[in-house]
């Protein structure tokens, strides 16, 4: 730990970071909601305002980016579903993060560390923290991701990604030329049959709600997420084929969990930990630069 003596009076800690640091308020944002730089001891919000002789204890920031970290972190082995010049699609496993949230994970195995091991000159979008990832998966859920390996590229798939999420209209978020589908194997509480009902008569279905995940510091918003189809699996399981339409944390699972179909193995929104979480990115719809349809489905 670092400690740093301030007499600035009034001035907001992130601005302060800013000034002295090298890096951005977001990444400062970032290891202040982990509670890794404190005020006197005290926990903060990226908000607080500092007073004549605080004492701010802030995190060595040089480990974030040490090449030494990232040599020593896990090389793992990730499956290739199709590889060409300027990308990669990847079949993630499950309990494999997508990307380490600091250098306090870089001992876990994540997509991030297989890229760095096997990949040196990929892009980054950020620093190792998030490099070369367009989007993510949950921990726990498994398969389809898109990984650029060129600026070129990376900037393509960026787009795609901004122009789902700037458009409003479920009709001009079908037009992106971007689409994810998911699995989804929930089970049947006694409150099923009313939505299933509902639902059954006009597929594809649209859940359009204002949903808070239990992640922290999150803001409501309205996410969007189609069910193309359900089949019952058995007395106590059904199977979901879902596409989003929004880019959202834990939408899915929220989303289902809100209308009584908890994901089976859901610890968070159904706080079962007995088995892996049963939802998987199984499908990947996207135009790539060169204006070829890839369709990947596993």
């Amino acid at each position: 730990m670092e400690n740093i003596i301030y007499l600035w009076a009034w001035e907001r800690i992130d601005t302060r970071l800013v000034a002295k640091f090298p890096y951005s308020r977001n990444f400062f944002h970032h290891i202040i909601e982990r509670d890794w730089i404190s005020v006197n001891n005290k926990k903060i919000k990226k908000s607080y305002k500092l007073k004549q002789w605080d004492k701010v204890l802030i995190d060595d920031l040089s480990r974030y980016l040490s090449s030494v970290v990232l040599e020593e972190a896990p090389n793992i082995s990730i499956p290739i579903i199709l590889e060409k010049e300027d990308y990669l699609v990847i079949n993630k496993p499950k309990w494999v993060l997508s990307h380490p949230n600091s250098v306090r994970e870089v001992s876990q195995a994540s997509v991030v560390w297989f890229l760095y091991h096997n990949y040196k000159n990929l892009p980054t979008i950020w620093n190792f923290i998030r490099a070369w990832l367009l989007h993510r998966l949950d921990k726990d859920t498994d398969w389809l991701m898109i990984v650029a390996k060129t600026e070129k590229w990376l900037s393509h798939f960026k787009k795609l990604f901004q122009k789902k999420s700037e458009v409003n209209s479920i009709q001009d978020k079908e037009k992106a030329e971007l689409k994810k589908k998911y699995r989804a194997i929930c089970y049947i509480p006694s409150q099923w049959e009313e939505f299933l009902s509902e639902i059954s008569s006009q597929l594809p279905y649209y859940i359009q709600e204002l949903v808070i995940p239990k992640v922290p510091h999150y803001t409501p918003k309205f996410w969007i997420t189609k069910i193309l189809s359900f089949q019952k699996l058995d007395s106590q399981k059904i199977s979901f084929n879902i596409e989003i339409l929004t880019w959202r944390t834990h939408q899915i699972r929220y989303h289902l969990s809100n209308h009584w179909l908890p994901i089976v193995g859901d610890y968070l929104y159904w706080k079962e930990e007995s088995t892996s979480m049963q939802l998987t990115a199984y499908k990947l719809e996207f135009i790539d630069p060169d204006w070829e349809k890839i369709n990947l489905e596993i």
